[in-house]
């Protein structure tokens, strides 16, 4: 998880939020009556986005938007990747193996790589990205305890643990492990990320760094022959959610991604366009400030988990498109535990938390960011919904950018936000959300116990199957517990398209896969 929405492979559990399929496929692939044709090349299209412009191409950033991440996955390939059911498939691999003790791992490439100049893509090249990715870390590190990365031979990457390490793939799917050329040809990173060679199926045409418009062009030297279909593809931003939906219903977009819930009903019904809802990692949640204030008292976090009627509050401000949150993993990731015991809506059992609160909660601030319907029609239900236990609560709603600013520093007693897991193993939005020892310190709450962090560090190391649940389910059970987070609801992924788009992946995390994208007359 990282910032982006803020962000933080692939067996899925069983979750609500799969029958929320409005229209379309639940695999995450755009569907219509005419995609058994053959698919024709050529054409132009443009993706309309919420968020701010496209400040980097470096896929190992120190700081990230999420419309630097789904940028620089059309430009740089991965080893594998995640497709529409969050499931890790090979990519610019065609194969990969591990030892018994799980401690090597040997990757084959496919044959015939290049790069977006024509030159060979060798393990060399990959190999090098592996590591630049290691030493830099950047927003979203590669946390994999890797001792070595070895070109075996041109086709032949070697990567070699300290200790088993169950998310390797997943973290080898994300766009943080893209892969670029060796030594980035000889140039500076500032010289080369401008206009950087790619590996992926498009490369960079214009780019208006003030305007927040980016134009990717077709890589004609991409490895698999044939595609991407279209010629180029113009992201542009959107200033609100309104504007967002009429973007693509005036065919001024031919896609638009994240399309709000009060935005579904109205495009449902909207003429050629494509409404596309799909299960994600998303989750509309609360973070507290465990550290100061009065949210380092658990008592207070539990008494405003209870007050808080969140199966009322996904149905009123969600328009349908959410199922209610219980676990800080979302249904829809691997390991997460619905049945686990939660602190379900109370208000006489969250007085009594209250009642035994040393902290003084007469009167809190909400840090909310802004720019979205729902977030703030739910920042309104939690304000009135605190009052019944005499929380009293200003609303302090600011802007993208100073959320992100504010958030992370810890000027904040409690604040929500939309989170996205970036793969399907729960180690990632374990790692980010809960983990005192990760990267974000539990995600800016400060929330540190000693037992969950030992937890989260077996989980890493412990194989899939029940073990490695078990650690999980009681991951889940202390979280609850402790209210470090409020998982308010999980809710789907909305994509609009006109109906001439077809071919579209949207994967879980978020990000849509273009190679296979095209356009009908």
């Amino acid at each position: 998880m990282n910032i982006r929405v803020g962000r933080f492979g692939g067996i899925f559990a069983a979750g609500a939020i799969a029958a929320l399929v409005l229209t379309g496929c639940a695999s995450g692939t755009a569907a219509s009556s005419s995609d058994d044709a053959k698919p024709r090349s050529g054409g132009s299209i443009t993706i309309a986005r919420l968020g701010a412009e496209v400040t980097s191409l470096d896929p190992v950033p120190d700081t990230l938007t999420s419309n630097n991440a789904y940028t620089l996955d059309k430009v740089f390939d991965t080893l594998v990747v995640q497709n529409g059911k969050g499931e890790i498939e090979p990519r610019l691999a065609s194969a990969y193996t591990t030892s018994a003790d799980g401690l090597t791992w040997t990757f084959t490439l496919r044959k015939d790589l290049t790069f977006s100049d024509g030159s060979a893509l060798t393990s060399a090249d990959v190999a090098y990205s592996i590591q630049r990715h290691l030493d830099k870390g950047g927003a979203l590190p590669l946390s994999a305890p890797i001792t070595a990365v070895t070109a075996t031979d041109p086709q032949t990457v070697t990567i070699t643990l300290s200790q088993p390490y169950s998310p390797l793939l997943a973290e080898l799917s994300t766009f943080s492990s893209g892969i670029v050329p060796k030594d980035l040809k000889g140039e500076s990173e500032a010289a080369f990320f401008a206009a950087p060679v790619a590996s992926g199926p498009f490369t960079v045409g214009n780019w208006d760094k003030a305007g927040g418009k980016i134009t990717l062009k077709k890589n004609a030297d991409y490895w698999q022959h044939g595609k991407p279909y279209v010629d180029s593809v113009t992201y542009i931003v959107a200033g609100d959610d309104n504007q967002l939906a009429q973007l693509v219903k005036s065919g001024q977009a031919q896609i638009a991604e994240g399309i709000a819930p009060a935005s579904v009903s109205d495009l449902q019904s909207a003429q050629n366009v494509h409404l596309l809802s799909t299960p994600s990692w998303n989750q509309d949640e609360i973070f507290f400030n465990t550290t100061t204030g009065p949210f380092a008292d658990r008592s207070a976090r539990r008494a405003v988990a209870q007050a808080i009627d969140r199966a009322a509050l996904a149905k009123n401000t969600t328009f349908g498109t959410a199922t209610a949150g219980t676990t800080y993993i979302p249904s829809t990731v691997q390991y997460s535990d619905q049945k686990a015991t939660v602190l379900g809506y109370s208000i006489d059992d969250a007085k009594k938390d209250l009642a035994a609160a040393t902290s003084d909660t007469g009167k809190v601030t909400l840090l909310v960011e802004s720019g979205s319907q729902s977030r703030d029609q739910q920042a309104q239900v939690i304000q009135s919904q605190l009052g019944k236990i005499g929380i009293t609560v200003d609303i302090k709603s600011v802007d993208n950018a100073t959320f992100w600013t504010e958030f992370p520093a810890g000027n904040y007693q409690f604040a929500l936000t939309t989170v996205i897991a970036d793969t399907s193993d729960p180690d990632n939005v374990t790692t980010w959300q809960v983990d005192g020892a990760g990267p974000s310190k539990a995600f800016h709450t400060g929330y540190n116990n000693p037992q969950v962090n030992e937890l989260a560090a077996q989980g890493r190391i412990t194989p899939n199957g029940d073990a490695r649940q078990k650690i999980y389910a009681q991951l889940q059970e202390i979280v609850a517990q402790d209210v470090p987070n409020l998982s308010l609801d999980y809710t789907a992924q909305s994509t609009a398209t006109s109906t001439a788009v077809h071919g579209l992946t949207v994967v879980p995390n978020g990000t849509s896969l273009l190679d296979g994208v095209w356009l009908s007359k």
